[in-house]
């Protein structure tokens, strides 16, 4: 990695005035209203209609014998179950998790149904109805909402990629060999990262669980955790004569599986229908149930590697590359310093209308979202000049670019031809702050993760 520097901003900079600017951006904005409310609501059937065209585009395309229009409506098909996919995670379940809608939910009861609302949506069973992906949402809330958002590139962030590649940086492989290597997380990295990772980082915070008071002394618990260590675990700690530990790893890797199984069944759902069809000796088409029920399986494993392949491109290089910081000290939520590493530590893409912001699942406002974390999708649309204009007034780093290119300068980084730049704080530590005032019931985020 960079040296680390003491700091980046010293006495010509204010952090008073920085942190009033950001406060009257934010109260600029306003609260969520009636728009919001529609505006979820429509992505909320879009996604639903996506899903569904999805399969039943699958299904005709697996039905027929193979051609250029079946191949082409399984293609559809499969970039219409991504979609879904995609915005029930980075734009349905990303904001209302971190509570985008509550005061909506409560000062307007009845604009939205009851489920939008943290603490309620996807969890329970109701993951099976608002958000069945590979991260159980409990799990992903304790990764992302807590740890992630307010230990942002620190050691503690468990997204932190230059940290979470070290193996893969010090390797000594040819540079061509070490890209070569990062194409299958592209295409896998929910299922084999961010699942176990998640699930790992959800146990942890349970002082009762088997995790938090077995976990192995062998094993750093930030370290990440992927599903090849997890099918290696058991067989390297019985070599090295760990029993405890390999059942342990055992254990966990059971607990990890069962939590997995409903999403695997998911994928390769679109099997399903000619399975159902012919058991009933309904199956009207030439073509044998069998192949396409095997196709359709198969073209359902594809829609899933292409929903990784579309959010691995942007969110894995959103606080990544050459030009971004990582600390080696925590700071005060919602503090001028807080607040000048999320821009410090952030990238945004480009924004603008529901076209570019439905591509990017909304997550091209990552300076605005880390900033204030419990905002609507419509709010950080009106944040956004308002932040880059109080950055360009104070000297603030504010970078926004293309997500493939910041995809690029992310796996630059991921394979040690780039290092982070590394700093102890932003401020100077001389320049005394205040931190951000918020109201009681927007601090629930920065009084967990703190």
């Amino acid at each position: 990695g960079a040296a680390e520097a003491p700091f980046l901003l010293t006495t010509g900079f204010d952090p008073h005035g920085f942190l009033e600017d950001v406060k009257a951006a934010r109260d600029a904005v306003g609260e969520p209203a009636e728009a919001d409310a529609r505006h979820l609501e429509g992505i909320v059937s879009f996604a639903a209609i996506a899903g569904c065209l999805g399969h039943v585009l699958v299904f005709i395309g697996t039905a027929f014998p193979f051609g250029t229009l079946p191949a082409l409506a399984c293609l559809a098909g499969a970039l219409g179950i991504c979609a879904a996919r995609s915005l029930r995670w980075t734009t349905i379940g990303h904001h209302v998790c971190h509570g985008g809608f509550d005061r909506l939910q409560q000062k307007h009861p009845g604009m939205l149904p009851t489920q939008y609302k943290r603490g309620v949506f996807a969890t329970g069973a109701r993951r099976f109805i608002d958000w069945l992906d590979w991260m159980l949402p409990d799990a992903w809330d304790v990764e992302h909402n807590k740890l992630h958002h307010y230990f942002l590139s620190e050691d503690k962030d468990p997204d932190l990629v230059e940290r979470n590649f070290e193996m893969l940086r010090d390797m000594q492989l040819p540079v061509w060999l070490k890209y070569a290597a990062m194409l299958p997380w592209f295409a896998t990295w929910k299922a084999g990262y961010y699942s176990p990772n998640t699930f790992k980082e959800l146990e942890l915070s349970r002082e009762a669980s088997m995790a938090s008071r077995c976990w192995p002394q062998s094993h750093d618990r930030a370290d990440p955790l992927t599903v090849i260590w997890l099918s290696m675990a058991p067989g390297i700690c019985l070599s090295g004569g760990h029993v405890q530990d390999a059942c342990f790893w055992l254990a966990f890797a059971l607990q990890w599986l069962a939590m997995v199984m409903p999403m695997a069944f998911m994928m390769v759902a679109p099997g399903a229908a000619p399975l159902t069809l012919a058991a009933l000796g309904m199956w009207p088409f030439e073509l044998a149930w069998q192949r396409a029920a095997w196709k359709a399986a198969a073209v359902g494993v594809v829609a899933d590697a292409l929903t990784n392949i579309h959010t691995f491109v942007i969110i894995a290089c959103n606080h990544s590359g050459g030009d971004m910081y990582r600390y080696s000290t925590s700071c005060k939520a919602y503090s001028a310093e807080w607040f000048l590493r999320c821009a410090y530590s952030s990238v945004n893409f480009e924004t603008g209308n529901d076209l570019i912001d439905g591509v990017y699942g909304w997550l091209n406002y990552q300076i605005e979202h880390h900033m204030f974390p419990d905002m609507t999708p419509l709010q950080y649309r009106k944040l956004q000049p308002l932040i880059r204009s109080v950055c360009k007034k104070h000297g603030v780093q504010y970078v926004q670019q293309n997500a493939i290119y910041r995809c690029w300068k992310m796996l630059r980084v991921a394979v040690g031809d780039d290092s982070m730049k590394c700093c102890k704080t932003i401020i100077d530590p001389t320049l005394h702050e205040k931190p951000l005032t918020r109201q009681s019931n927007e601090v629930t985020d920065a009084a967990i993760g703190s």
